[in-house]
C-alpha cells in the first residue's frame, strides 16, 4: 500500500487547519511552514524573499483522508472508509490512490506514521 504498509498509523503532524462547506462538500484547509531543508534551500528563501507560510486545500476525497489521519486508523482502514465514502472512479485503485497522496503528505511534514 504504501512505504509504511497497510498497519501503520498515519497522524497529522499540523495543528493549523480548518474545515469549511464549499459547494455542499468540506474541504480542510492546511496552514504550515515550510522549513528549508539545507543552507541552500535558507539562502535561497532569503535571497528571493519567498514566503515560508505555505496553505494546502484539499478535495473532498483528501478531506476524508485528513480526517482520518488522527492517529486511531491505520492506512488499510482509511482506504476501506475512502473507498466506502467516494466514487469508485475517482479513488480506484483506492490503494495506490491513497498510498501516493499519504507519501505527499509526508514529504511535505504534514502527517507522520506511528508503526
Amino acid at each position: 500500500m504504501s512505504a509504511h504498509g497497510p498497519n501503520a498509523v498515519p497522524r497529522r503532524a499540523v495543528d493549523d487547519w480548518e474545515e469549511t462547506p464549499v459547494d455542499g462538500d468540506s474541504r480542510v484547509s492546511i496552514t504550515w511552514t515550510k522549513t528549508p531543508r539545507n543552507r541552500l534551500d535558507r539562502f535561497l528563501f532569503d535571497l528571493f524573499g519567498t514566503s515560508r507560510e505555505r496553505e494546502l486545500t484539499l478535495d473532498p476525497v483528501g478531506t476524508t483522508v485528513w480526517r482520518h489521519c488522527d492517529g486511531d486508523h491505520t492506512v488499510s482502514e482509511i482506504a476501506s472508509i475512502v473507498a466506502d465514502a467516494h466514487d469508485a472512479d475517482r479513488v480506484e485503485p483506492v490503494d495506490e490512490t491513497l498510498a501516493h497522496f499519504l507519501m505527499r503528505l509526508e514529504e511535505r511534514d504534514l502527517i507522520r506514521f506511528d508503526e
